[in-house]
């Protein structure tokens, strides 16, 4: 089986492709100019960039949203995560955070599958973590700044943040990640389905 996933990102691709591959589901990366709206709801963008892609192409399609919230500042900067790094930046985010003790964050990742005219399904992943007291310096490719600040919940007595792990924890966050990941719920219900 093959699902158009509707993003110009090929790592968000390549996750599908890692996450589906043992399904039996086969990623085809279409690239198409969508409307994304100023909503703070991975869902909500998601679920409206599927419909104008499915509008477009009529064919089912996947399109992945996400955002990053921090507890402590009213859950800044949600879905506005290129915007709040180009704008404020790492360094006064961690200036907001200076002497705060809830340090909770976590990354909300949507796909949203539309699949006819109202038919549709969305799909969520929800990693928690925290904000590390202090920038980190960058020890292997990002795949955002925030990489050097947020420390993911499911590496017990690990507190490095992403881009400073070893290839042993990253390869187990990034095992963890394709088990239970957006695309392996979405997955799992595509293939209950046939």
């Amino acid at each position: 089986m093959k699902i158009l996933f509707v993003t110009s990102n090929e790592g968000k691709v390549k996750n599908a492709q890692m996450s589906l591959a043992s399904l039996g589901i086969e990623v085809e990366q279409v690239a198409i100019d969508l409307i994304e709206s100023r909503s703070e709801d991975p869902t909500v963008i998601a679920l409206e960039k599927a419909r104008q892609a499915f509008k477009e192409l009529k064919k089912p399609v996947i399109v992945e949203d996400s955002g990053f919230f921090i507890e402590a500042l009213n859950d800044f900067p949600m879905t506005h995560v290129k915007f709040s790094l180009k704008t404020v930046g790492i360094k006064n985010i961690m200036k907001m955070m200076r002497g705060v003790k809830n340090r909770k964050a976590e990354w909300r990742m949507t796909l949203a599958y539309v699949y006819g005219e109202n038919e549709f399904k969305t799909f969520t992943f929800i990693e928690e973590g925290e904000i590390a007291k202090n920038i980190r310096p960058i020890k292997r490719h990002m795949m955002s700044d925030y990489w050097r600040i947020y420390i993911p919940k499911m590496i017990p007595r690990n507190k490095l943040v992403l881009c400073e792990m070893t290839d042993e924890a990253l390869h187990n966050w990034q095992g963890y990640f394709a088990k239970n990941n957006h695309f392996v719920k979405f997955g799992r219900w595509l293939s209950a389905k046939k």
